[in-house]
């Protein structure tokens, strides 16, 4: 996205700039846009307690025009948030606290990722093979 878009983009969330980090992810970043694609935004709330961060997404239903898909960051699943994580681009908030909060994000990830990586075959000869050829 040109700087000009990122541009629009903080106009058109301007309500968000004085609460919230905001990044944007999804195909806007990564590239592949279509005609109908959402624009995707996940909103950084720094909160550890999922209450508040479901208030927060209840609370952000309807603030974005339509073409925006806004989540909470803190809510989606981790292999989702170490997707935005490899490939963002802050629209409001400071690149670098950012990338430091997200660091703990990776840490678990690295924790968890061969048991979320292991459940995704499709039969346990497919998980032997990949075993055998290490």
């Amino acid at each position: 996205m040109k700087s000009l878009e990122i541009e629009e983009l903080q106009e058109s969330l301007r309500s968000l700039d004085e609460e919230y980090d905001v990044i944007l992810y999804g195909s806007h970043v990564e590239g592949g846009i279509r005609p109908k694609s959402d624009i995707d935004i996940a909103v950084i709330s720094y909160e550890k307690n999922v209450d508040r961060n479901i208030v927060l997404q209840e609370k952000l239903l309807g603030k974005f025009p339509l073409a925006f898909d806004g989540r909470v960051f803190e809510l989606l699943p981790i292999y989702i948030q170490i997707s935005i994580i490899d490939n963002y681009k802050v629209v409001f908030g400071n690149i670098l606290e950012i990338s430091e909060y997200f660091y703990s994000f990776r840490k678990r990830w690295d924790d968890c990722k061969h048991r979320i990586l292991s459940n995704q075959f499709s039969s346990y000869r497919e998980k032997l093979a990949l075993i055998r050829d290490k």
